[in-house]
């Protein structure tokens, strides 16, 4: 491969919010050739990085501003954290890393195979409708279908799950259908939509407007050659972010105030802390948990050294994901 080149893995397949984050952290990319690799799962995302060395990023979905968790990602690092074996104290090194992160406003629309006279208007004249998508879209896009269905009232609507979005585009325009008093469409996104020559009925047919899905872009750990090609800069009047994740000892009355205590004290501001079941074997008890938490990375006014070396002592077990600029999204 050209060291001009770079392969990024996305949760599959072309045409899905995964692969429009992956865009927007690649594509605008002129220093370098980017390879755009869909794959079938989310695990995939982590285990093909850290072991195909051709691989040099991953993107993964971690949480809806709807929705909340995207819990297959949390679990995967917390997964990977507890499977790693390099520590320094009681810091766990993980064999990936965080650089940056993404977020992808969702917006569904309304998208047929061939244009129609006047959009949405003449779907009253067909018997039947059979709409593809991923069953997730089906509670955001709810209200739209009932007033849909109130304006063809003499038509069968028939919802039709899919494995992603990107495949309900596919199926309406490659399995054609012969039935002239059947149509089929899909609700997905613009960016599946222009993939697949697509026509897009109607725009932003969600009901929630504003849903946004963050994605965190994952490299190999202290992978020189990844470093060199980096993910694009941005403005740096963004702040950075530090992932960061931590176990407390089990059944020690005050041991997670006494680790938030540590940030209070070095002045340290959190933006976020959410929590995950965890278990380091077989004869664990159950209800212990690993937390994450975030926090505003700042070079002046903090010792970090410090403050790592008061955080290892309250911990039992912590790793630091990495360290990345907060994207300008983030605030729209």
């Amino acid at each position: 491969m050209n060291m001009n080149d770079i392969t990024v893995l996305f949760l599959g397949p072309e045409g899905t919010y995964s692969h429009q984050a992956a865009l927007q952290q690649f594509g605008q990319r002129e220093d370098v050739h980017v390879n755009f690799v869909p794959t079938q799962s989310i695990p995939q995302c982590f285990e093909k990085l850290e072991n195909n060395l051709s691989i040099d990023y991953s993107v993964v979905p971690l949480e809806n501003s709807t929705n909340g968790q995207v819990v297959f990602s949390y679990d995967l690092l917390r997964d990977l954290m507890h499977a790693s074996t390099e520590r320094k104290s009681n810091q766990i090194i993980t064999p990936l890393e965080v650089v940056g992160e993404q977020y992808v406003s969702i917006a569904h629309c309304l998208i047929s195979a061939s244009r129609l006279p006047k959009e949405i208007d003449p779907l009253s004249e067909y018997k039947t409708i059979k709409i593809y998508s991923h069953p997730q879209v089906w509670g955001q896009v709810n209200e739209y279908l009932t007033h849909l269905k109130e304006i063809c009232q003499g038509t069968k609507f028939e919802c039709i799950d899919t494995t992603s979005t990107s495949e309900a585009v596919s199926k309406i325009m490659y399995e054609k259908n012969s039935d002239t008093t059947t149509l089929e469409i899909a609700i997905a996104s613009e960016t599946a939509a222009h993939l697949n020559k697509a026509f897009i009925l109607e725009h932003e047919i969600n009901d929630k407007k504003g849903n946004t899905t963050r994605f965190l872009v994952l490299k190999r750990r202290n992978d020189e050659h990844v470093k060199t090609i980096g993910a694009p800069t941005q403005d740096r009047d963004f702040m950075d972010i530090n992932l960061m994740t931590f176990t407390i000892k089990q059944d020690d009355p005050g041991s997670l105030v006494d680790i938030l205590t540590v940030l209070k004290d070095h002045s340290v501001n959190m933006c976020s802390i959410s929590s995950r079941p965890y278990s380091k074997g077989p004869k664990d008890t159950n209800w212990q948990y690993i937390f994450f938490i975030e926090y505003y990375y700042c070079q002046e006014n903090i010792n970090w050294e410090t403050f790592y070396k008061d955080f290892d002592l309250k911990c039992e077990a912590w790793c630091l994901w990495g360290t990345f600029p907060r994207n300008e999204r983030y605030y729209k």
